[in-house]
């Protein structure tokens, strides 16, 4: 994952949301602005058309989820409940996700498939 000189390397994790993931890795590279939720969690449009698999509430920073009812991918930065449901699908490796807060409006978060 990239955003300007941030990199962060993640990891989709299919048994978590098999569809869901397969539906993401299919549409790589992506490449979306940033938006930041209260600094809990940053999240980013992809219209996937899926809804809730094997659904949670609950996550720690570092989690990668699917939310189906805003149609985003999202990275938390801090441990989160979350009245909506989101679809676990990985974790971010390194723990310098914390500079995502760096991130203003109008920057570009790309997801892609490492070589």
């Amino acid at each position: 994952m990239l955003n300007s000189s941030i990199r962060l390397d993640g990891e989709l994790i299919r048994y978590l949301s098999p569809l869901t993931v397969k539906r993401i890795a299919n549409n790589l590279p992506i490449s979306q602005l940033i938006n930041n939720f209260q600094n809990k969690y940053l999240y980013i449009k992809m219209d996937l058309g899926i809804g809730a698999e094997k659904p949670l509430k609950q996550f720690k920073k570092g989690d990668i989820a699917f939310s189906p009812i805003s149609n985003s991918i999202c990275i938390f930065i801090e441990d989160y409940n979350h009245n909506q449901q989101f679809s676990h699908i990985g974790h971010i490796k390194n723990e310098n996700f914390h500079e995502l807060l760096r991130t203003k409006p109008g920057d570009v978060l790309t997801i892609k498939k490492d070589n």
